[in-house]
């Protein structure tokens, strides 16, 4: 685990014996772990997005179920649902929705149901002013109190436990992400009131699209993010964003992002995407675009926690293997002065993380050898927090000078294990050589190459580099 993560010795102890301060990012983690009060929770929800119905159904109600049982003998407060709750908003797919909810009994629970809408659910924009259709479908479980205006443009605040929960549609996504005037100037009209009501408590906001340069994934491209929300949102610290729309793994850190506000991904309940292509490289472990191969065998949400000093854990749930995602995060109330802001900034976090690195006899293994692609296994790379891809280089031997145009990506299985300590010790890859943009797309049967992988963190770090034997390519089999 990266060091801020890590458990060590009680702060108190450390200041008491040391004299001295640790690092910021492990200063503020032990602190938040010190303020959060276990014994006087007072709000406990689910925070999912992307759960696709109807496709999704079967993962949708496990999600809920794994949220009821988290809770345990407490009461789950609330779910919130950042945006997709359908694939295509339609009445059929929204009351499937609430065969659900029946079915798990939220209703009978006293659960409060809260969501945005998204993209699938106004048709790619089609259907702008779908709320009307999803308040039918779903009856007495949707804008609980909400206006007809507020009904119809899917938007919607609610209070519960006494902490105040706004959730607002993103209209535009074709074109960029862009939030109507009309819904921010409703959003702060939602968010003054949550502030006069109590500026000492978070205010939890949902909207489907990320906001543009806060968590993973949100530089992605405009159609992922949001870019004009902002500008409203950094006048209001008290704000925890949740954002969908990416289906991006909770695994990794940059999942938490503070600045000006506190944002969160949501991961997604019914597959998972990562990124299309790195600094410009695509990746080759992805069957289209930004979804993984096995994209499927995936379905993540968080569980929060509020105590009576207005705390927040946030607990990152795998539904699909049945666990926790590392260790809890943990967002201290709102203070005056913001420095409840300066625990998860993309900084703090990076500033205790060291690179990947391979154990000392580590090699690449070529396996097989044929005019147009290459065979290899090399064991897995160890980090303090976890490997996030691998590059992979084909070199010529003589030069050292790469022998296509640029090299390769191949993720590493992490979006898969919740503990990164079970992650691979080794893969195993067949690399085609049109991914390295070789000339003539052969590997000659007279040349030398060679093989280097290079392991890299979510930060951006980097292993040293490991390297085959060299190799001659092979004739064309006819």
């Amino acid at each position: 685990m990266v060091c801020w993560q890590k458990r060590g010795i009680r702060l108190t102890l450390i200041l008491a014996l040391m004299g001295f301060l640790m690092s910021s990012v492990v200063a503020f983690a032990e602190v938040a772990d010190l303020e959060f009060d276990e014994e006087h929770i007072v709000l406990r929800f689910g925070a999912i997005s992307d759960t696709h119905l109807m496709a999704g159904q079967a993962k949708f109600e496990e999600s809920l179920r794994q949220l009821y049982q988290k809770a345990g003998k407490n009461k789950l407060d609330a779910i919130l649902v950042a945006g997709d709750l359908t694939d295509g908003g339609s009445l059929t797919e929204v009351k499937a929705v609430k065969r659900s909810l029946d079915k798990v009994g939220v209703d009978k629970k006293g659960t409060e149901f809260i969501f945005a809408l998204g993209n699938h659910d106004i048709a790619f924009d089609k259907k702008p002013f779908n709320g009307e259709v999803f308040k039918e479908g779903l009856g007495d479980y949707a804008y609980k109190g909400a206006t007809e205006e507020e009904i119809k443009n899917g938007n919607h605040h609610i209070v519960v436990n006494g902490y105040h929960f706004i959730a607002v549609n993103c209209k535009i996504y074709n074109g960029g992400c862009h939030h109507a005037s009309e819904d921010l100037e409703w959003l702060k009209v939602e968010l003054d009131k949550a502030v006069a009501d109590d500026p000492a408590k978070p205010i939890f906001v949902a909207t489907h699209p990320v906001i543009y340069g806060t968590v993973y994934g949100s530089k992605e491209g405009s159609y992922w993010a949001s870019y004009n929300i902002n500008d409203l949102l950094k006048n209001y610290p008290q704000v925890i964003t949740f954002g969908g729309h990416l289906h991006f793994p909770l695994n990794d850190e940059r999942n938490i992002n503070q600045k000006n506000y506190t944002a969160l991904g949501t991961g997604g309940t019914y597959y998972c995407s990562l990124e299309g292509k790195i600094n410009g490289v695509s990746t080759i472990n992805s069957s289209g675009g930004m979804e993984p191969d096995d994209c499927h065998k995936f379905s993540q949400g968080l569980y929060l926690e509020v105590d009576k000093n207005n705390n927040v854990r946030i607990t990152r749930m795998d539904f699909f293997n049945k666990a926790v995602i590392k260790e809890p995060w943990i967002v201290p109330a709102p203070k005056k002065d913001n420095s409840h802001l300066e625990v998860y900034t993309y900084e703090a976090m990076a500033k205790g993380n060291k690179p990947p690195y391979f154990s000392k006899d580590a090699v690449v293994e070529v396996k097989e050898v044929t005019a147009r692609n290459i065979s290899i296994e090399f064991e897995a790379a160890d980090d303090d927090d976890l490997v996030y891809y691998y590059e992979i280089h084909l070199l010529e031997k003589d030069t050292g000078y790469p022998a296509g145009y640029h090299h390769t990506i191949v993720y590493s299985d992490f979006y898969r294990t919740p503990d990164p300590k079970q992650m691979k010790q080794r893969y195993a890859q067949k690399l085609d050589i049109l991914s390295f943009k070789v000339i003539f797309a052969l590997l000659e049967p007279s040349r030398e190459y060679l093989i280097k992988v290079v392991a890299v963190d979510s930060f951006g770090l980097k292993s040293e580099p490991i390297y085959s034997e060299s190799f001659f390519g092979a004739e064309i089999e006819l």
